[in-house]
């Protein structure tokens, strides 16, 4: 190897070693409570055939069709009775559509006007806890009495306030927040799975 070579290698360990330590931090304080009695109500959705409405902006979107796709296909591969997930931002049109004609705020609550029925569950992902556009879907959900779950990190701000139940991830490190989003994504996904096929054999 070259001198100016020798000279440009970059060694980031010691930092990767700190946000690994900084994830298992947060992990360990988890509250198996929360993730416990969220999973509940997934079972029970399942069970009644609700549909579980689920959303969120930037990261948090992308977890949310994650979910969908796990959930519908990972979990429900093999069961009788199917999860019914649908994601609120994955069609780009009708989120394009309602912002720029009502406002970007109104996104995913004007969405379930149309769809929402007391049988369904609305899980509302936000960081922070505090996205006007979830804020205002969990309250829709909550006036017209579906179920209501959050995931958030932070302080878990006003849609841990409003939501039936949450899995708060107690860090402010929006990077952190979403990763352990997606870690409960799989928690769930794999957990659910094994169970559901093993009650429906």
């Amino acid at each position: 190897m070259s001198e100016l070579a020798e000279q440009t290698v970059l060694d980031f360990r010691v930092d990767i070693n700190g946000y690994l330590d900084g994830l298992k931090a947060v992990l360990d304080q988890m509250d198996l409570d929360e993730i416990n009695t969220v999973m509940g109500k997934l079972v029970e959705a399942n069970k009644r055939q609700g549909f579980i409405y689920i959303f969120g902006n930037g990261g948090s979107a992308s977890t949310a069709s994650h979910f969908v796709n796990d959930f519908n296909k990972g979990t429900s591969e093999n069961l009788r009775t199917k999860f019914r997930f649908y994601c609120l931002n994955d069609s780009v049109s009708t989120v394009m559509a309602i912002a720029n004609d009502i406002g970007y705020e109104h996104i995913f609550k004007i969405q379930l006007e149309n769809l929402l029925t007391p049988n369904d569950v609305v899980i509302g992902i936000s960081g922070s806890g505090n996205s006007k556009n979830v804020v205002a879907a969990i309250e829709y959900a909550n006036s017209v009495g579906a179920e209501t779950i959050g995931l958030v990190g932070y302080d878990g701000g006003k849609v841990k306030q409003l939501a039936d139940c949450s899995i708060h991830v107690p860090i402010h490190d929006m990077q952190k927040v979403e990763d352990v989003h997606m870690i409960m994504d799989h928690l769930m996904m794999g957990i659910l799975k094994e169970y559901l096929e093993r009650c429906q054999a």
